[in-house]
């Protein structure tokens, strides 16, 4: 038997709607907050019984953390997709067709994550409408194969072009992308997130791309190739739905299980139509390169229904519910002695209220690394972010009221270790700085060793 009953999980899921509503209302936050701490232990026992310790998560949409969590809605969407047989090939169609004309783009799909995405999309202007090119990718040999990006944007996700058969061509300036484009050229690759990831991470002064997008948009329509933007994390807000590809852009990659709130394993192709059209071939049910990347009829219907969800949600109410939850956090946490707190500018990364927290390390003899490893391993377990701004805290994936779990939990962990300073083998700021880790494992890809297909001059990887 299920360990949640079917009416269980009902009654769960409209509860879940309810703890939505009343947490839009900073004076409801402690019932919402009793309410969703009783259904979550209900629910949390399909990992409890395996001997896992679900996490609050204080973090965001990371892929390693679960992304993000269902609504109802989807949930029950899900289920009901799930009762019956569709073909498989037209309900990719129809739901593409549907979410196309909710976001106002050309053509749209369904894909296995942003990076599905890009894959597809990355086949799609690899090969054209060429069935034989279909057939030999990866091979790409004697094929336009070359994939031009900058420097900065050259991070773990272009893997997924390469992984189509693409040959990375990175440039750092206007000029040299125009010098780079040639007969060999199938589309140009565009990381919108460029301040948050590799060495610059989340840094105030984070350096962005020497090319922007829109000079970017000008090159490729001037040499008439693809332009496909990776915008994985950028919604919110609503607008950028439809944004790039009025600005110009040919492709758009999204990921369905962040800020749409839609299954973690989806993610959403927008743009021209008849490459999207392309694209669906390079995944299941079609044979080829793509037969792996298998999408289940559950997780089209639930990807209609976030994105329907999504453009109908209060945008302004959800982000005033996450301030709230930011104001709360600050008023308990800036009380500390020697604590200080602050906001995250919206431009560092996530367009979403969070918030630092940060203390002098070397007087405490405490560093961010152990603040945050206190918090994972008590109880309950907190999972924040550690960033060059201090430990971070992010209300985006909290349920309403668990902001008063993480405020008294990380207050607890700062207390504690003010007092316990003595008490640890001494280290100086230079080892408490070393002790500094990344939250995702992607920033530390390092095209020049791991790239197995990177430079192409017959040199092999490390």
């Amino acid at each position: 038997m299920s360990i949640l009953r079917s009416s269980t999980r009902r009654s769960l899921f409209r509860g879940a709607g309810l703890l939505s509503a009343l947490g839009a209302f900073p004076g409801m936050q402690r019932l919402a907050g009793a309410m969703a701490a009783r259904d979550s232990q209900e629910a949390a026992k399909v990992y409890t019984r395996l001997g896992l310790r679900p996490i609050i998560n204080a973090a965001g949409t990371y892929t390693h953390l679960g992304g993000s969590l269902l609504p109802p809605e989807v949930v029950e969407a899900m289920d009901a997709a799930a009762q019956n047989y569709v073909p498989i090939r037209d309900l990719s169609r129809a739901v593409g067709a549907k979410i196309a004309e909710i976001t106002g783009n050309p053509g749209a799909l369904v894909t296995t994550g942003a990076a599905g995405a890009i894959f597809a999309g990355s086949c799609a202007c690899i090969a054209g409408n060429d069935p034989d090119k279909a057939k030999r990718l990866p091979f790409t040999d004697g094929m336009r194969n070359e994939v031009v990006t900058q420097k900065l944007h050259m991070t773990g996700w272009i893997r997924q072009c390469e992984a189509a058969g693409g040959r990375m061509v990175d440039v750092e300036y206007k000029e040299e992308m125009e010098r780079a484009i040639n007969g060999k050229t199938a589309m140009l690759y565009y990381l919108v997130a460029e301040k948050h990831f590799g060495a610059h991470r989340d840094k105030l002064d984070a350096p962005g791309g020497n090319v922007s997008l829109e000079e970017c948009i000008g090159i490729a329509k001037k040499h008439r190739i693809p332009l496909l933007i990776d915008a994985a994390a950028e919604l919110p807000p609503l607008e950028n739905l439809s944004g790039y590809t009025k600005m110009g852009a040919d492709l758009v990659a999204f990921s369905g299980g962040k800020g749409l709130r839609g299954p973690q394993n989806a993610g959403l192709l927008l743009g021209r139509k008849d490459l999207i059209d392309i694209a669906e071939t390079f995944q299941s049910p079609y044979s080829g390169i793509g037969r792996d990347l298998k999408i289940a009829k559950e997780t089209y219907i639930g990807m209609l229904v976030a994105v329907e969800r999504y453009v109908k949600v209060d945008h302004q109410a959800e982000w005033n519910s996450w301030k709230a939850q930011i104001d709360y956090m600050k008023s308990v946490l800036g009380k500390i002695p020697g604590v200080e707190t602050g906001d995250v500018p919206g431009w560092v990364t996530n367009h979403v209220p969070r918030m630092w927290v940060k203390w002098d390390e070397k007087a405490w003899n405490f560093s961010r690394e152990d603040c945050f490893k206190a918090l994972q391993e008590g109880n309950p377990a907190v999972v924040p972010l550690r960033t060059p701004m201090g430990i971070t805290l992010v209300p985006w994936m909290m349920a309403p009221g668990q902001e008063r779990i993480v405020a008294s939990r990380m207050k607890e962990v700062l207390e504690r270790a003010k007092k316990s300073a003595r008490e640890r083998p001494a280290r100086s700021a230079a080892e408490l700085a070393a002790d500094f880790r990344k939250d995702n494992p992607i920033d530390a890809w390092d095209a020049d060793r791991d790239g197995v297909l990177y430079r192409y001059g017959g040199k092999s990887a490390d």
